[in-house]
Formats: C-alpha cells, structure tokens, sequence
C-alpha cells in the first residue's frame, strides 16, 4: 500500500493504531502502522547495534520507539522542562534536543508509549505533528529579549492554524480526553498546546484526507539574526521593521514579514541526479495580519500541487522549482486573494549562535543536544536542580541543540555557572569554538535511515580537527561543523561551513564553502572518505586559510576547484581481491 494510500484510508489517522498498541506484541507489525504513528510523533526504530547477533541467533530485531515533543520556539517553562525530565525515565535516561528545537525521547518500548505521550500534553506540550506529512515543529529566535513581543504570538498563531484536528490523537494516547484547547490561546498559556480538534464531516479543513505530500517546516528568524537558519525551511519568515526605529520593538513596529519558499536540505545518493538540497527563495512580503493566510495559502498550495507520485521529489522545493517562483506566487496570491507585496533589501544576517551570557541568561553548549548524566558529567541533575529550585525561571532550546537558561537574576549568572561546572559541565568559555558549534543528528544505533555514524563518533572527529587547527595556528577558529550519518540533512550539513555526510558505515562525503549565516550552500570537494581520513582531507585546507573573513565566505571564495588541488590523495584501501578507492567516482 503506498503512502497515500496509507493516509487516506487511515480515518484520519487511526489505522490499526488502537489494535496495536493494545496487543501483546513488543512492535507495530503493520507497514501502515510505522507510517501513521509518525503523525503522532513516533517512529519505530530497533537497536542496529545488535541486529547481526540476534538474527545469528534467530531472534526478531529489538524494537523500541522514538518519541518527539514538538516545542515551537524552543520554548520551555520550568515546569515543562522538570516533567520532560521525569518523563525521560521512560525512555533510555536522556532527552535529545533537536536540530529543529525539539526534544526526543529514545529507546522508549511500546508498553510505556502511552503513558509517555499522555505525560508530555499532560504538561501541556504535544507529540502530534512533531513528524508525519504536516506541518512541524514551528522554530523562531529563542534569544528572550523584546523580539519575543513580535516572535511569540506569531509561532502561536501558526501552531494553532497547522495543528492537525483529527480527534484520533486523543482517542489513542488521552483516553479521548484533550489536555487543553488552544483556539483562541490565552497568551499565558505555554506555545506547545495544541489547536481545537474539530467534529463533523470535515475534520482537516487544511490537510483533508490525504494531509500533505511530504513533511513541511516553518522557521521565524529576527532581523539580522537567522539562527533557526530560515533557507532550509520550506517557508522562512522574516519580520520587517519600521524604517528608523529605535528602541524595544513591538509588534506596532513591524510593517511586514518577508517570506520565502522552498528550502529542504535531504537528497539520496542514489539519485543525485534528481533529488538535491535546496535554500528558500524570496517569495514576497505579507502583511502582519495575513502573514498566517499567506503560509496557508502556501501549504495549500503544495498539498493541491506537490507530488504524490515519488516521494523522494515530494517536497515543496520540488514544486517551486519545476513550477518556477513567479507561478508559485500567483498561485499563493490567488488563494490569499491579495498580491503579495515586493521582497525588501533587509538587514545582513550576522553570524549568531547565543553563546554569550547576557540579560540574566547563561547558554551551555549540549553535545549533539543529549542531555544525560553520563560520563562524570551531570547535566540533566544540575538543570533538574537548577531548574527545580526556581534559580532558572524558563529554559530555551537552540537550533544547534543547546540550552538557553533563562530568568537568572544578574547577581547569581556565577553562582549559577559554578554549579555547573561543580557537575562536570563545561560551559562556552571552556571548550574550543569549533566543539561549541559542532552538530550531529543520533544516527546509529536507532535511526532506520542511518548509513553511518554521526553523535557518537563526532567527538573523536572533534578531537582531530582541534589538532589540526592548532597545528596549523587556527586553534580557537569558529568553524562550524555540521554532521550526519545519512543525505538525509537533520543537522543541516549542506549548508554549513564544513558538512560531513554520511555514505557508508564508515565512509563520509565532505562539503566545505557554506555560510555562518546559513544562506550559501556548500560544495563538496571530496567523496567516500574513510572517517580516519577525514581530519587529514581538511588539514591542507585549513593551512591555507589566512582569516579573510569567515571560513566559510573564505572557501566559497577560493572555490571547490582550486581546494580539491590542495588535497591529499584518495587513501586506497583493499578489500579482499578489490580495490576500492574514497574518491568520488
């Protein structure tokens, strides 16, 4: 049955969910299942580590879910955060933050699924539309300053308007019951509650029966600030500020949002030819009060439009470019039933990852976004005491999968940075810039998509550029460093300003040239290299580096050609009577 299929005979949703979950079994055994539980936030995943032993001895895969909270914004209370801490004991002991400023729970069995899902929209967050074809997790600017006053209530109008309403997420995981109602959302309840699921002959007047032809992603950046990195959104938005403004900002102060379409960073190596990462392009500008119509009209237009056929050309970057932009506008502009207005020269993007202490916030740097006590290092006990004790007030998730702890009064920002260094914690100015902004998606062992690794083996890769680049007297560069075991891009490789890709177990391709602000792509200039040849691949690069502005605008100036002459040559490794070489074919 394919995907389609799936979605519109699953009434909305439900499937052979109820069936399933209430069997005895330790899985979801039907195809249709694996694919609508995504909608509810979950995927199916087992422990790769050890599926050559259990199927030597005969045994089935051992099975366990991945479950994510949608979290827009990256926004936490102290309550939310201190609940997803508890919860966390339902899983394997840690919570994952998200490239997309979610939080996943892993190694969570089926038994304890329901009682996990209930535990996060008990505390008024929710796993509905956290994955599936619809639109996800909502991302803004978490930096808690005056921008909040223009960025909070648009994520919430946007949640509220893209939030599934089918009454099966509740009949599954809340006993039919619904945590709370958000439409219209009182402005003091958290951004993470969910829309009003509606009765009736209709119950998806956006999504329909068939919901989208892939998953869709909405980014909110702030002037001169893109740190949810709009370009590999299918929509980014821009907010436009009254010429000659100063002082706080309100939302009197914005004239207009920017918007762009059709960015997407996943590809297939085994299709190069036709499936690609993509940065969104400018649309248009909207005003504030249909800024929400116009995003609507775009996710309208992809579901009537976009391709249904081949899910590896389904997103909406497809789309735009085979329609092209001026189509594309027309169409959104017909179904908003105003023009658009013309894109606006905005302020430059600078490079912004809120690392700096300031205003009562203390950022910490979360390798790889998991938060765990492990390894002499104690960070989910110190946040869960930090937290717990009221000395941080609101927690912050980042899109490169750090903390912002927030509400700390300025006469205890040491006190609070003692206590977690007293746990094992180091903080910005204890690590090296390059292991600051470094990033990876969990890969193996759970990710069914995973061709090799990525969190678990960044460190080591951590280690050997660090060497590196202090050989070559770059010893604290702010080079950032995006990872991932697959072409799918969760971390967002392809446009940073070193990406590593996985291809196989142990191979990687290498992308250099990207932008600190996210809006260039990189080029890759090496393919198929073994991990332990990665670090010596760049080192040649970074020799010739002279700091002429970033590393990234300074690669992208020299060019992939001229840096593929500096590289060493492809290692030759035998395997068994053949011989394969790294380099690119």
């Amino acid at each position: 049955m394919s995907a389609e299929d799936i979605k519109r005979e699953s009434g909305h949703l439900r499937g052979s969910l109820a069936d399933e979950l209430a069997a005895d079994s330790g899985a979801f055994e039907l195809e249709s299942s694996h694919a609508l539980l995504k909608f509810h936030g979950i995927y199916q995943q087992d422990d790769r580590d050890v599926r050559r032993e259990r199927t030597m001895k005969k045994l089935g895969l051992d099975y366990s879910c991945m479950v994510r909270a949608g979290v827009p914004g990256g926004e936490l209370s102290a309550e939310q955060w201190l609940a997803l801490d508890r919860l966390s004991d339902l899983a394997d002991g840690t919570m994952r933050l998200t490239t997309r400023q979610g939080v996943q729970f892993h190694v969570v069995h089926k038994g304890e699924l329901r009682e996990l899902v209930h535990g996060i929209n008990a505390c008024l967050l929710t796993t509905l539309a956290a994955c599936g074809d619809v639109v996800r997790n909502t991302m803004a600017c978490p930096w808690p300053d005056d921008r909040q006053a223009v960025l909070r209530p648009l994520v919430r109008d946007i949640v509220a308007r893209f939030k599934p309403r089918t009454t099966a997420y509740w009949e599954l995981w809340i006993d039919g019951d619904k945590a709370v109602t958000s439409e219209p959302a009182p402005a003091e309840l958290p951004l993470g509650v969910h829309a009003t699921p509606l009765e009736g002959d209709e119950p998806e007047p956006i999504y329909r029966d068939v919901y989208l032809p892939r998953k869709f992603k909405i980014a909110v950046a702030w002037p001169g600030d893109n740190c949810v990195d709009i370009f590999s959104n299918d929509v980014g938005i821009v907010p436009i500020v009254a010429d000659g403004h100063e002082g706080p900002i309100t939302a009197g102060d914005i004239t207009g949002y920017q918007i762009y379409v059709g960015g997407g960073m996943g590809m297939s190596h085994a299709r190069e030819d036709d499936t690609y990462p993509r940065l969104a392009s400018v649309l248009g500008v909207a005003t504030p009060d249909r800024v929400v119509d116009a995003i609507e009209a775009i996710v309208t237009t992809q579901r009537d439009h976009g391709n249904r056929e081949d899910r590896q050309q389904a997103r909406l970057k497809y789309l735009v470019d085979k329609r092209g932009t001026p189509w594309f506008r027309a169409e959104v502009e017909q179904r908003l039933g105003a023009p658009l207005g013309e894109p606006v020269e905005l302020p430059p993007f600078q490079p912004e990852e809120h690392h700096h202490a300031r205003d009562g916030v203390v950022p910490i740097p979360v390798p790889s976004g998991k938060v765990a006590d492990r390894d002499g290092v104690l960070l989910r006990t110190v946040l869960r005491e930090l937290v717990g004790d009221g000395t941080v007030t609101q927690i912050r998730v980042t899109a490169r999968q750090d903390l912002l702890l927030h509400g700390i009064t300025p006469d205890r920002i040491a006190e609070v940075e003692q206590r977690l260094r007293d746990h094992g914690v180091r903080l910005v100015g204890d690590v090296s810039a390059i292991r600051r902004l470094a990033i990876a998606c969990p890969a193996l062992p759970t990710c069914g998509q995973a061709l090799g690794e990525a969190e678990r083996i960044l460190p080591t890769l951590v280690d050997e550029l660090e060497k590196v680049l202090s050989d070559t007297g770059h010893a604290d560069l702010p080079v950032r460093i995006n990872m991932t075991g697959c072409p799918n891009g969760c971390a967002r490789p392809y446009n940073a300003e070193i990406g590593i890709v996985g291809r196989t177990k142990k191979n990687y391709d290498i992308y250099v040239g990207g932008s600190a602000t996210y809006g260039r792509m990189g080029t890759r200039i090496r393919a198929d290299v073994p991990f332990d040849q990665i670090a010596a691949t760049l080192k040649p690069v970074f020799e010739r580096y002279a700091r002429d502005g970033t590393f990234g605008d300074w690669a992208d100036g020299v060019g992939a050609e001229t840096i593929e002459t500096w590289l060493p040559a492809p290692v030759v490794r035998r395997r068994g009577a053949r011989t394969a070489t790294t380099d690119a074919p």
